[in-house]
């Protein structure tokens, strides 16, 4: 198991203790989720963040751009630097030609540019190792303060080489090319959980639901990890309602802090939580207060019905200021719809590219019991969480069919920051566009 580390500014990171293909996961304030490696001979230290909606693994983010801010250094320098002349395992790739290689992302803000570079990796805390993985070294980087793995498709999808969910099956670290991944609610400080190649059946209740992954979306040809949402309502006081256009493909993105809705839902959020706009940011605005009362936005997946609890789709920024976690696409920007960290944190998500399936529950914390994912996939397994009180545990056959009947316009691209009441929120929207 990988862990995940949600970054908190005011104490040091500290891992969890876990074991296996469980890899701990660090909590950046509800921000970003880091995960820590290894690279290299002897190894060293780096912490990126998880990002399911990109594929590449790059490092060494410029914590002196000037255009981040103090704190952001700060946590930049924290996660850790890799030295490629310091490791007796790395080597610069070259091409056929015998050049060496190299790329360039580019954001909607923010940009990277990389040599290509092999080395071996190894998830600390966990068995899970590789050596010759392929993975980005920055030498340039514009508006990003942490180094990047992308969690997406790899070789023969949207890479030409295999990246590290595709290096740990030819490897035989895992069996089957899939990973999970539970953020851990609002209040957990860095108790979420990224596995490969496997579950844990004590951090969801009921049954995982499982829906196709879809093809390519708005005419482009990468691959993303776009699932059918049928629907999207307000469920409080014992009245549901429901919001037009939930009825759309969306992008499960754990690189995105926010998520990225049709504005018929969004908007509507807004006026049910009686939320003010924020021009200059494009953010609603909520008293925080709201965060305490009963009630949860309820999304659904054919079968499978995620249910997200107030306190957990807004974010606190501090006391005074709290946004609603969703933004309205702009069919400009060439986002459509794309649920993020306010939508995963109350998910236990399993995705297989093996069966090309996409399976959720809902998430809850009752221990540690890991089970590798089979080849046949995630469909059979059952969560040993009671479920919390405001998400009965869903049961079902364990599929949902489904087909894409949304608006099929451009999909989401780039890291977006957006300025709130003097302060920023980076939100990376994981989607790139590469040069």
């Amino acid at each position: 198991m990988a862990s995940v580390c949600h970054r908190q500014t005011t104490k040091p990171l500290k891992p969890l203790t876990k074991r296996d293909q469980d890899v701990p996961l660090f909590n950046v304030t509800s921000i970003s989720y880091l995960v820590e490696l290894s690279i290299g001979t002897p190894g060293q230290s780096v912490k990126v963040a998880i990002d399911t909606g990109s594929d590449e693994l790059w490092v060494n983010p410029d914590c002196t751009d000037e255009n981040l801010t103090t704190s952001q250094q700060q946590e930049c320098s924290q996660d850790g630097t890799y030295k490629p002349k310091s490791s007796t395992s790395a080597k610069r790739v070259k091409d056929e030609l015998g050049n060496y290689e190299s790329s360039s992302i580019q954001y909607g803000k923010g940009a990277v540019e990389m040599n290509y570079y092999t080395d071996n990796v190894a998830l600390p805390e966990s068995s899970l190792n590789v050596t010759a993985l392929q993975f980005g070294v920055a030498n340039q980087t514009e508006d990003l303060n942490e180094g990047i793995l992308g969690l997406g498709w790899g070789y023969g999808k949207n890479l030409a080489y295999n990246n590290l969910l595709d290096q740990l099956v030819a490897q035989n670290a895992i069996s089957t090319k899939a990973i999970s991944i539970g953020l851990g609610d609002v209040d957990e400080k860095n108790a979420g959980t990224l596995l490969f190649g496997a579950i844990d059946t004590k951090k969801f209740s009921g049954s995982l639901i499982s829906n196709p992954i879809l093809g390519p979306q708005g005419g482009e040809t990468l691959n993303r990890y776009w699932v059918q949402m049928t629907s999207v309502a307000l469920n409080k006081s014992s009245k549901t309602k429901t919001y037009a256009g939930g009825n759309t493909p969306v992008v499960l993105d754990s690189g995105s802090s926010l998520s990225y809705l049709p504005d018929t839902i969004v908007s509507g959020m807004a006026e049910d939580l009686d939320a003010q706009y924020d021009r200059s940011s494009q953010l609603y605005i909520v008293d925080c207060s709201v965060r305490s009362q009963q009630g949860t936005f309820d999304f659904t997946f054919g079968q499978a019905v995620i249910r997200v609890p107030f306190d957990e789709f807004i974010w606190a920024y501090d006391d005074q200021t709290c946004i609603l976690g969703a933004v309205a696409t702009d069919s400009s920007s060439g986002i459509t719809a794309l649920l993020g960290d306010t939508f995963m944190r109350s998910a236990f998500v399993v995705f297989d590219q093996t069966n090309e399936k996409i399976s959720l529950a809902q998430y809850v914390n009752c221990g540690e019991n890991e089970q590798a994912i089979p080849a046949s996939g995630a469909l059979h397994f059952t969560g040993e969480c009671d479920a919390p009180s405001f998400a009965p545990a869903v049961t079902g056959s364990g599929n949902s069919s489904s087909s894409s009947s949304g608006n099929d316009s451009d999909n989401a691209a780039g890291r977006n920051t957006f300025g709130v009441a003097g302060f920023c929120v980076a939100a990376f929207a994981g989607l790139m566009l590469a040069l």
